[in-house]
């Protein structure tokens, strides 16, 4: 062994120096090529991070557009894997026909409705309106207000006259027929403004809805390369939105669709003026599970019992209590099997929230969402703080060992 004293021959110092390590001892008086091989990739590294970060801000400037419909068209694959799968299976394998099987019936289960269900609207909308706008009119009003409710209600109107100290109706009137025919026109402008734009996204959605669902799996294992997920949490993630955008598309859409439907046929049987129109009300009334449909089949009901016949009127507020407000409990439990059960507080802000934010989108939008938002939570509730306490529980146990005493013959050794 050679004493720490005396210096090294020349080619070992020589070598020693080649290696990053000091000659005459352990510390390196240099940098160490592991510190010279990190500054190298810092350096590469550097410039590779902002020329994926500039592809990356390029990439959202071109496809920002289309981020919103192609969180939608994921949502409703999602929704359709199963049957993709089966059908593929029963047709022999061959996933291009069996996607657009199911992207054909998809497009004419919605559009075919809702193209007829749009036409009946507008025409009774406009019957509606044409009906209501000569009843608005000052002279209409002046002879509602003077002959004919003091007629049909004395003592209703009296109490009203000598609260009201006397007055007409006629300014009120006037100002809420000229709020109603601006609002009428706004509305109309807007929807011609976004005709165009819902037409290209709907054929967008389609396409994306044809891709996802013929190469669904391809681009998930693609995705599983980059993504830091494990895959029993990403598989969590997808099963819980599936069941999620399932859930509330349910209890905040179909229910309350067939709700709409079962008012119409009530409101059709009653002969109560625009069917098709109230039953819309009732479609967003029953999304408000606070008040529901009552807060429209009411009003219908009362309508028929003063302004056209008693009995049609107690017969219109009976369907609507045992026929329209218990289909509610009835449809959800069927068709809710397999579904997340969220709650409702949530899954009606999900779909308000979107509906502000995304506009008709946010239907399925803000139930994304929603399911993103509880399956982070799940995974921060089961996988993190479990990490954690399991560590936390392994360092009490370790530190609660009682320490063995070596024993006296021990000792004498």
């Amino acid at each position: 062994m050679r004493p720490r004293g005396l210096p090294l021959p020349p080619d070992q110092a020589g070598r020693c120096r080649e290696a990053g390590r000091h000659p005459g001892g352990p510390r390196p008086a240099h940098p160490a090529p592991v510190v010279k091989e990190r500054f190298a990739n810092w350096r590469v590294q550097l410039p590779l991070a902002a020329c994926l970060l500039l592809v990356a801000v390029l990439a959202f400037l071109v496809f920002r557009y289309f981020l919103l419909t192609f969180t939608v068209a994921v949502s409703v694959a999602l929704i359709l894997s199963p049957a993709q799968r089966h059908l593929t299976r029963r047709l022999g394998g061959y996933g291009s026909a069996a996607a657009a099987v199911l992207v054909l019936a998809c497009v004419v289960a919605i559009l075919l409705p809702l193209a007829m269900f749009g036409v009946i609207l507008t025409q009774q909308a406009t019957a509606a309106f044409e009906w209501l706008r000569p009843h608005l009119e000052p002279a209409a009003l002046d002879k509602l207000w003077r002959e004919t409710l003091p007629a049909r209600y004395p003592f209703l109107m009296t109490w009203v006259r000598e609260s009201s100290g006397g007055g007409t109706a006629m300014p009120a009137a006037s100002e809420a027929l000229s709020r109603l025919t601006s609002a009428v026109n706004g509305f109309l402008q807007l929807a011609l403004v976004h005709f165009a734009a819902t037409l290209m996204d709907m054929i967008v959605f389609t396409m994306m809805l044809f891709f996802l669902l013929r190469d669904g799996a391809q681009l998930r294992d693609v995705m599983r390369g980059v993504s830091p997920l494990t895959r029993g949490q990403e598989t969590e993630i997808t099963v819980h939105l599936a069941k999620t955008v399932k859930g509330v598309l349910m209890s905040m859409v179909i229910v309350p669709v067939a709700q709409g439907i079962v008012a119409l046929v009530g409101f059709w049987i009653f002969g109560l003026p625009s069917p098709v129109l109230m039953s819309v009300f009732v479609f967003f009334a029953a999304m408000i599970h606070l008040v529901g449909t009552p807060l429209v089949w009411i009003p219908a009901g009362l309508y028929l019992f003063f302004w056209v016949s008693a009995a049609k009127g107690i017969g219109m507020l009976l369907y609507g209590a045992l026929v329209i407000s218990t289909m509610d409990n009835i449809i959800k439990p069927l068709i809710l099997k397999g579904a997340a059960q969220i709650h409702p507080l949530l899954a009606f802000l999900s779909v308000l929230g979107g509906l502000y934010a995304f506009g008709a989108k946010g239907l399925i939008a803000g139930p994304v969402v929603l399911s993103l938002v509880l399956s982070a939570y799940r995974i921060y509730r089961y996988d993190i703080l479990r990490w954690r306490h399991e560590e936390e529980d392994g360092a009490a146990a370790l530190a609660a060992e009682p320490v063995l005493e070596p024993t006296p013959a021990l000792r004498t050794r």
